[in-house]
């Protein structure tokens, strides 16, 4: 195994582990917590920030300074967000697929084969429709 191959196996596994622990443990769930905890820390700095700057004048001399744009490109999101939404195609119902099984033999045995073969003749034991229930999904309509 060369060493490129030895390193993206490591990082393979090393991802996989690191996914494991984010998603499934409980220490992940309170790491993730604790982010989100901080992620709005940091919003409501960013807002007291914002306030305090705008309840102070801004000398003569000096030209005003914009403190509030991610609340231009927020509006700029959300109005993305919901026209891509507006647009998306709507989904069709599907009908269920007929399909024609195809016949048997009674009394036709099978055939076992060992190795490599080259089969002539087809031989199909059972066959069975799937799909024809609908998925239903639980409190939905």
């Amino acid at each position: 195994m060369g060493m490129m191959q030895l390193i993206a196996r490591k990082r393979y596994v090393w991802t996989w582990r690191a996914r494991y622990w984010w998603m499934d443990t409980e220490s992940g769930k309170q790491w993730r917590i604790a982010l989100i905890c901080l992620g709005w820390l940091f919003v409501i700095a960013d807002i007291t920030k914002l306030i305090v700057a705008a309840r102070n004048p801004v000398p003569a001399h000096e030209p005003a300074k914009a403190v509030i744009w991610w609340v231009v490109w927020l509006i700029v999101a959300i109005v993305l967000a919901v026209i891509a939404v507006a647009i998306q195609p709507k989904r069709q119902d599907q009908k269920p697929t007929e399909s024609q099984g195809p016949t048997t033999e009674d009394g036709k045995a099978v055939v076992k084969y060992w190795g490599t073969h080259w089969i002539s003749d087809e031989f199909l034991l059972a066959w069975k429709v799937t799909g024809r229930d609908p998925i239903k999904a639980k409190g939905g309509k």
